[in-house]
């Protein structure tokens, strides 16, 4: 019998956000970002971009790990629920159909990942290295993608190509990546071939 794969809700998703706000805005380092949500996750929760190899930027790596080692604060990255993505890519019915297979074997696989990245693959990757949980800005809407746009235009945000100028555009810079790629991993297995291949270590 196929094995339902199950999402998490909104109501879990927001309770999941609360439940890091007390800790995490205590904290002046991210106060900067509080009116978007953020969470922690860990490496094998995030679905992660086929943008590697090669690792663009070996020196970005290097300055994260050692930000993450003293205790500095380290950008967030963008991420959205799985839900919502999901949701979305199975809209273009045929697109959706050439990797169909392996989206469903990824999720039945991996039940665990439930946060689509939009980059950050450097300072995941320190974190990952490091036993660190991942910082990660919620986004669900056209007002999330907005804050995100005037984070990176003040210069508290980078490394983020994939956040379009609306929430549509982003979900469809996503259809493109995975239409073009076809194949899905988490940001555990990314960081694994990364050092595999020899570009970083632990």
């Amino acid at each position: 019998m196929k094995k339902e794969i199950k999402f998490p809700t909104k109501q879990e998703v927001d309770v999941h956000i609360n439940q890091n706000r007390t800790e995490l805005f205590s904290d002046p380092d991210f106060r900067e970002y509080e009116e978007v949500d953020i969470i922690f996750l860990e490496p094998t929760q995030l679905i992660a971009l086929r943008d590697y190899p090669p690792l663009h930027s070996p020196e970005a790596f290097t300055v994260y790990r050692k930000k993450f080692v003293a205790g500095e604060r380290v950008e967030p990255i963008v991420v959205i629920p799985s839900r919502i993505v999901i949701e979305y890519l199975k809209k273009n019915e045929v697109r959706a159909h050439t990797y169909r297979q392996e989206l469903e074997l990824f999720l039945n696989t991996h039940p665990r990942a439930t946060y689509f990245m939009l980059g950050g693959k450097h300072r995941s990757a320190a974190a990952t290295i490091l036993g660190v949980r991942i910082p990660c800005l919620v986004i669900s809407n056209d007002a999330d993608v907005a804050k995100i746009n005037a984070l990176m235009a003040e210069g508290k945000l980078t490394g983020m190509p994939s956040v379009g100028e609306n929430f549509k555009r982003t979900l469809s810079e996503l259809d493109d990546h995975y239409f073009e790629h076809k194949v899905f991993w988490t940001m555990d297995e990314k960081t694994k071939a990364m050092i595999d291949h020899g570009d970083i270590s632990l």
